[in-house]
């Protein structure tokens, strides 16, 4: 997956199957044409009372996403083992920065987090240069209109966020990998490391 913009220098992700980009740069008839096709992507096997039944949740998901200035977005479903379904959302936003370098914009992003008691900070060296992550968790409170019972619901939420500074522009790549699957966040974070260690940033052509 690769992305660019008029003003912002490409990269590019290897996102591990599972994972089903949602269509958030589209609008209208458009995006409601890419929901159905992503809902019918995800559950081939299914029928269309089913594809109609989640096909809302999907474009909750999608509306939610576009509405919060993200450059990528995608839902991961990996089947639990006990015919259930383990899930997490995968984000990419990019903004604007005035670092001197990478590395002391990853260094100051890591001095900032770690003074957040509830954030568990790191500098990391990945192949495509340095980054701060920070690991946390907490409690959210979905609106009932994201929920299968149509009900509000509180979950405990892991997350797990890397700051990339581009080494090619004065730009901030923010990855968020967020999952309320907490008996599977070791293979969520070993997920999130394959995504790290794939990114790749490119000169402008």
């Amino acid at each position: 997956m690769s992305k660019e913009t008029e003003s912002i220098p490409p990269l590019s992700l290897s996102i591990p199957e599972g994972f089903h980009e949602l269509p958030i740069d589209t609008a209208g008839e458009a995006r409601e044409e890419a929901v159905a096709a992503l809902v019918q992507g995800v559950y081939p096997q299914g029928d269309p009372d089913l594809w109609k039944g989640v096909a809302p949740l999907f474009a909750s998901a999608t509306e939610a996403m576009a509405g919060a200035d993200l450059t990528f977005a995608a839902i991961g479903l990996f089947g639990d083992g006990a015919e259930g379904v383990a899930q997490c959302a995968l984000t990419l936003a990019v903004a604007p920065s005035n670092h001197p370098t990478a590395e002391a914009a990853a260094h100051g992003i890591r001095e900032i987090l770690a003074r957040t008691s509830t954030v568990e900070a790191q500098y990391v060296d990945l192949p495509c240069g340095p980054a701060a992550t920070g690991i946390s968790i907490s409690e959210v409170t979905y609106d009932g209109r994201y929920t299968t019972t149509g009900e509000p619901a509180t979950v405990r939420m892991g997350r797990l966020q890397a700051y990339v500074p581009f080494p090619t522009g004065p730009y901030l790549a923010v990855l968020t990998l967020e999952t309320p699957a907490m008996d599977h966040w070791e293979n969520f974070a070993v997920m999130m490391g394959s995504v790290l260690t794939g990114l790749e940033f490119h000169e402008a052509s």
